[in-house]
Parts: C-alpha cells; structure tokens; sequence
C-alpha cells in the first residue's frame, strides 16, 4: 500500500514532479517514518517508478515508468476499448528459481501493463505491449525464454477466460463496495477545511479504490465484462467524491509544496 501513496499524492498535487523534501514531507504526514519515507523513494527510483534530477542539496522526483502511466490513465481518463476481435495478445515465458527476480519484474511489469493470468507461464492482455514491456526489462535472462504471441478464442470462451485472469468477479465486488462508501461519505461528512486531516481523510477514502480501478485492463472490450459491469459507477461515485473532498485536500498538498519552493 505505501508505494501506492506516491502517485496517489502526485495526482492530489496535480502534477508530475514534486521536490523530494515535499514529497517525504506528505509521506510522514499519512503515517510514514521520515527514515522509511526515503527507504520507499529509494526503493522506487531502483525499480524505475520515480526518477531524480538534482535540486539544490536536494532532489526533484518525477513519476516514470507504470507509474507515469496510471498516473495520466487517471487524470486523463480510461480510453475506450476497441471492439474484440477474437484475440488476446499472450507472453508465454519460463523463467528457473535462479532467475526469480527477473521472473517477479517480469510478473509485476506485465500486470502494471494492463496484463492478466490465463495459466502459469502465459500472461494475456487485449492489447499489445510487447514493446513498452521490452523497454522495462530488456532481454530475457539466457536460462529463460520469453515469447510473445496471440491466443484465438470465441467470445464465449474470451469471457470466461477473462473472468478467470482479470478476477473480474472479485473487482465487480470491490468496485460495489467502493462507490456504496463513496456515495455515503458525499451525502454523510461535511466538506473538511484544508488541513493534513483533510489529506489523510481523503487518502483513506479513495487510495484503494482508485487502485483497483488499475487492476482492470483500459482496453477489455465490454464483450468480455460480466453483465451490469459495477466500474461505470464506481467513475461516477469517484467524481461526486473528488469535487465534495478534494479540494481541501488539493489545497493543503499546494501549501506543503510552496514551503518547499515548489
């Protein structure tokens, strides 16, 4: 959950670079230690999720990688997906335990990517991103291989798959659940005034469902989604939400950015 409060308070902010004394700033104000708010930036500038440019004795942080891209998914919006054409595009990989941490990256990068479990070793997606895939994580390790192809099925066949990959029955669930809560803050809590409260209120109320919003791949046609889809309404719930609870929020994270001259 914390590496997911990094682009969280990006998109609370606004923007995509933020000084690193802000962003460790925001980090203890939602629970993190100052020591372990520069562990997680750390650990993230090595998976290439943030990068660095020099500022002063300090550092600007900028989104990269999946997480840019989540980041602008949100902002901008989830594009609409194209009609189903009968095929997934499929990694077919097999990769020894002595190369376990490529396997796990490989594993992460796919999923970030949009990409769901059909079965061991072969991961799907609507879309092709063989090439944003082999810009992440570069060749193969040579004790391992990593294919790239398609996978032709029915729509009825699709589906289930898809279901079974995507764990569409559980997010259905979770979306439900989110957009219920979601709806009563709006109609039950007054709007908070800008405050580190308001931040850490408002963190609390959308992290996990703006996350799982991500693990649904953009481009799944509706062919391939179960009847009544609950995502539609979790968008809506979402923007009641964020026009009722956001602003104050916005507004502290702007104040803790000036103080750092950003």
């Amino acid at each position: 959950m914390n590496v997911g409060l990094v682009p969280f308070l990006y998109g609370v902010a606004g923007r995509e670079e933020m000084p690193g004394a802000a962003l460790v700033r925001l980090l203890t104000v939602l629970g993190l230690t100052t020591g372990a708010a520069r562990s997680l930036i750390a650990r993230m500038r090595r998976d290439g999720l943030i990068a660095a440019t020099p500022r002063g004795r300090g550092a600007d942080y900028r989104l990269s990688g999946a997480f840019l891209r989540s980041f602008r998914q949100i902002r901008d919006g989830r594009p609409e997906p194209p009609a189903w054409d009968g095929l997934f595009h499929a990694i077919f990989y097999t990769v020894p335990e002595a190369q376990r941490a490529y396997r796990d990256q490989l594993r992460r990068a796919a999923t970030l990517a949009g990409y769901g479990l059909m079965q061991p070793g072969v991961l799907i997606s609507p879309a092709d991103q063989r090439d944003r895939l082999a810009a992440e994580l570069g060749s193969a390790p040579r004790a391992g291989t990593v294919y790239f192809g398609r996978v032709e099925l029915s729509t009825a066949d699709a589906a289930t798959v898809a279901f079974r990959a995507w764990e569409l029955d559980e997010l259905d669930r979770r979306y439900r659940e989110h957009a219920a809560r979601l709806r009563a803050a709006v109609r039950d809590r007054p709007i908070p005034p800008p405050s580190a409260t308001a931040l850490v209120d408002y963190v609390q109320l959308f992290g996990g469902a703006l996350i799982d919003t991500l693990r649904t791949p953009p481009a799944l046609p509706p062919e391939l989604l179960p009847g009544d889809w609950s995502l539609p309404a979790l968008l809506a719930a979402t923007g009641a939400a964020y026009a009722h609870f956001g602003p104050p929020a916005t507004e502290y994270v702007q104040s803790v950015l000036a103080g750092h001259g950003a």
